[in-house]
């Protein structure tokens, strides 16, 4: 009996799973399928092994899946949030490999000049350093030429003049887990891979039959010359060289005209554009990563060194392409709107209710839950919850917890702004001396009856207990000494005084100083405090980035190439030369608004050139040192409409020594020294085993090594009003060294920095409550009322107060019957400046109310009991 039993109990547990497990629905099961699923699928779809069976089709999602692209002439009037920043940066990266190429292939598009145009080593190292100095930004970088466009000058046999079949190069960053040396076995993003798509088994990227080439298209072949007045557009550069200490070659710019990239006007249409996104697309065989790429055309006399000038015409020889990984690109789940424009795939996968309106949140990438849902105007939280409803909870939720969750209650009893500016109310106050028969007599008919006898019993007990209260304090005698109470901090006094004087100072200062009157100055006024620059390092991190990148150009060729080297047929690049360092800082300006000026500065005899080809002069023989040279790239900002105007110039022309200003001495102190807490990377060269590309051959050196600084080693100066002539502006400088091996090539050393500066007045200042220590010279000048708000920094407000809303807490609501949920900060600026002015405002009204103090129902008892305790209080 009990084994039947038992028998019985056991099928009985699995009948109960199996009806459980059929009724019982997991969280995402009920939700309906939408265009995340859609994609998910496809993306899910494709991998490593499969990826070469693969139509085209399949090997590309829709264009509408990547939204909010970055359009080059709607940058200086669109305000890019966080989760745009890697899309802007990206262009801004990819436009900048675009101006270098075609400034220097036009600079140097002279016979004499091939042997100093960049090397096959040059070319590589500059797209590793693309990748190696932007981690979470830039997965890969290329550079594609089209075909019989590229001209080696890395072959000792080869022809002069000839042309290769194709050269691409790209680097992109490898997944380095499995290394050999890699003893924990974990990913350190240090490791780049660079083929020449050139070469190999799939080397013709031209044909219609190449599956992986979205970024060929749109700008090659580019045969005829029918739209080159609206594809190609006419730079121009002033350069001033210096080649001795203290002296210019000449005291005039030297002009430096070429074509580069489409420079197009406020209504072109997208194929004008200079940069141009390619949809997502599958990179087989390579990264084999899902990625998408922002490209940019480089432009070059064609063809080259021909005495027939009449036949040459400016071309698009080649494309330069940036690539980030589409999981790291956050899509934007809300519905469509001015901030989400269309077309974007995603728009209203939201699972927001009817009572709240979504916004996007930044850092989720390629997966679900990327957006909070806030209360609709009118709206506020349910008591048991604390601030927006998170989307990531919202899409785990079951059913029923959606169908009874994730709702804003309704805001009663809403007050409205009056058209007419508020004024002074005097009004006259009861003498507290009067009778209670005389109050009770003038009461309005309108009033609440007198208690009769039934409701004064009720009372009696309490009115009791009250004069026995009274007569008990009175009999209590005084305590001397009082014990310190812990205070709440009101409203007032969350605004800090000294930190209001302070702002106010600092923003005086700011909107004072300017080229006309900075002369005159004392050099101490033209520096503002460290603090003031508050959250510089995070607002401008592409900026600084861009420094870091040209920073690991230089250490990785200044640590591993030695012209005298040979190998066989293939030649070592010769040493940099001041046109290609030129070209490096006057292509960060250009590329990137927000950059004023950027320069190179090396240390004292650290630059060395190779000799002048063809050289006999037995003093140039071991090449050319020079003590200094710091070419510097500068923005001349145009105030009307217009191009700006850019400019270059050598450092080492002027008397006073760059080595000597702090922020170069700083930088070497600490790292002259010292360079043990660099940061190694690995580079990984592929290069083509023969002319036509038959295959795909290590490097000599492979792999290859070196160490570079990591974007903390770099520092951000204190804010400063450049008044030089050249910028004349408030900036914020980074600067971020640059090391190489030392004349007997046994250690690396010191060799000279990279700096960027930024414009002040982008920066957004952050004026809400901070911790003591936090270097902020903005904090505790909000002026929301803590109590019932708390206060949220604004993105795109810039250098001036009132960057910041106050939005409700926990358990209070908006009152203010408009489209708003939350007090602007401008407009409390303003108001309270009417407060402490003395006149008429709305300051003090400014706050939240107790949630669902509105819903309070007028109850009789109680008023006849708040009028009772008045009229016994008034008798005794």
């Amino acid at each position: 009996m009990d084994k039947m039993l038992d028998k019985y109990g056991v099928l009985f547990l699995i009948a109960s799973a199996a009806v459980i497990s059929l009724v019982a629905t997991a969280p995402l099961d009920w939700m309906p399928q939408d265009a995340f699923d859609y994609i998910n699928s496809q993306f899910s779809a494709v991998t490593a092994q499969n990826c070469r069976s693969k139509s085209r089709d399949q090997l590309r999602l829709p264009e509408s899946s990547v939204a909010q692209i970055p359009r080059y002439n709607k940058l200086r009037s669109t305000i890019f949030y966080r989760n745009r920043t890697n899309l802007l940066h990206l262009h801004n990266m990819a436009l900048n490999r675009a101006f270098y190429y075609s400034f220097i292939y036009q600079k140097l598009n002279q016979t004499w000049d091939f042997e100093t145009q960049p090397g096959l080593s040059y070319i590589y190292m500059s797209a590793a350093a693309d990748v190696s100095a932007n981690p979470g930004f830039i997965n890969g970088s290329s550079l594609y030429f089209d075909n019989d466009c590229s001209y080696p000058n890395w072959y000792r046999t080869f022809k002069f003049n000839t042309t290769l079949p194709l050269f691409g190069p790209r680097a992109w960053r490898a997944d380095d887990y499995n290394e050999a040396t890699n003893w924990l076995r974990e990913p350190t993003n240090n490791t780049v891979d660079i083929h020449d798509y050139g070469a190999g088994r799939m080397y013709n990227y031209t044909s219609p039959n190449y599956k992986f080439n979205p970024w060929y298209s749109p700008w090659m072949p580019d045969i005829t010359g029918e739209d080159d007045s609206l594809r190609k557009f006419t730079y121009s550069v002033g350069i001033k060289y210096s080649n001795a200490t203290g002296v210019f070659v000449k005291n005039e710019f030297e002009d430096n005209t070429f074509f580069g990239p489409p420079q197009p006007g406020q209504q072109d249409r997208e194929e004008y554009l200079p940069v141009r996104f390619t949809q997502p697309y599958f990179d087989c065989d390579r990264s084999n990563k899902w990625i998408v790429s922002a490209t940019s055309p480089v432009v070059e006399y064609m063809p080259r060194y021909s005495i027939w000038l009449h036949l040459r015409r400016a071309r698009f020889v080649a494309v330069s392409s940036m690539d980030i990984e589409f999981e790291r690109i956050d899509m934007n789940q809300c519905p469509a709107s001015q901030g989400n424009p269309l077309p974007n795939i995603f728009a209203g996968t939201a699972r927001c209710k009817a009572t709240t309106m979504c916004e996007p949140l930044f850092g989720f990438g390629f997966r679900r839950g990327g957006y909070q849902c806030v209360c609709q105007p009118g709206h506020y939280y349910p008591w048991y919850h604390d601030g927006p409803f998170l989307g990531l909870e919202i899409e785990e939720a079951t059913r029923e917890e959606y169908e009874v969750g994730f709702d804003c209650l309704v805001v009663e009893e809403r007050q409205v702004y009056s058209i007419v500016e508020p004024e002074f109310v005097e009004r006259k106050k009861r003498s507290i001396y009067s009778r209670a028969k005389h109050f009770l007599a003038n009461l309005p008919s309108n009033t609440s009856p007198r208690l009769n006898k039934r409701q004064k019993r009720h009372l009696i007990s309490s009115l009791r207990h009250l004069k026995e209260d009274k007569d008990r304090v009175k009999r209590t005698p005084k305590v001397r000494y009082v014990a310190k109470r812990h205070t709440k901090r009101q409203k007032r006094e969350a605004i800090e005084p000294e930190s209001l004087t302070r702002m106010q100072n600092i923003l005086e200062r700011v909107h004072q100083t300017n080229k006309d009157n900075c002369h005159e100055l004392l050099e101490n006024d033209l520096y503002l405090t460290g603090d003031a620059g508050y959250g510089v390092e995070t607002q401008f991190l592409s900026q600084g980035r861009v420094a870091l990148r040209l920073a690991h150009f230089l250490s990785n060729f200044l640590q591993n190439i030695d012209e005298y080297e040979e190998f066989g047929d293939l030649k070592g690049d010769r040493r940099l030369n001041e046109t290609q360092i030129f070209a490096e800082v006057v292509a960060n300006v250009m590329s990137d608004h927000k950059i004023l000026g950027s320069g190179v500065f090396f240390d004292r005899y650290q630059f060395r050139m190779s000799p002048p080809v063809n050289n006999t002069d037995p003093r140039f023989i071991d090449g050319i040192t020079r003590e200094f040279f710091g070419p510097y790239s500068w923005r001349q900002q145009v105030q009307n409409d217009g191009l700006d105007n850019f400019k270059a110039i050598d450092f080492a022309g002027f008397s006073d020594y760059y080595v000597d200003k702090p922020w170069f001495r700083n930088m070497k102190a600490r790292w002259a020294t010292n360079v043990s807490g660099l940061k190694k990377h690995t580079a990984k060269p592929m290069i083509r085993s023969n002319r036509e590309g038959t295959s795909l051959i290590r490097f000599e050196y492979y792999p290859i090594t070196y160490r570079a600084p990591d974007y903390e080693d770099g520092e951000w100066l204190r804010p400063q009003f450049k008044c030089d002539g050249r910028v004349d502006d408030w900036v914020a400088t980074y600067v971020v060294p640059f090391f190489g091996k030392n004349s007997l090539k046994t250690k690396i050393e010191f060799k000279g920095v990279v700096t960027t500066e930024v414009k002040l007045t982008n920066l957004d200042i952050n004026q809400c409550p901070g911790e003591f220590h936090l270097p902020n010279a903005f904090k505790n000048t909000a002026k929301c009322h803590y109590e019932s708000q708390y206060c949220y920094a604004l993105e795109g407000v810039g250098f001036r107060q009132g960057g910041y809303k106050c939005e409700c807490r926990q358990g209070y609501e908006y009152t203010i019957n408009d489209l708003a949920w939350y007090y602007d900060g401008q407009k409390m600026e303003e108001e309270y400046k009417k407060f402490m002015s003395g006149v008429p405002n709305r300051y003090q009204t400014s706050r939240c109310r107790i949630a669902g103090a509105s819903s309070v129902m007028f109850n009789m008892y109680l008023l006849i009991t708040l009028f009772s305790l008045a009229v016994y209080a008034a008798k005794v």
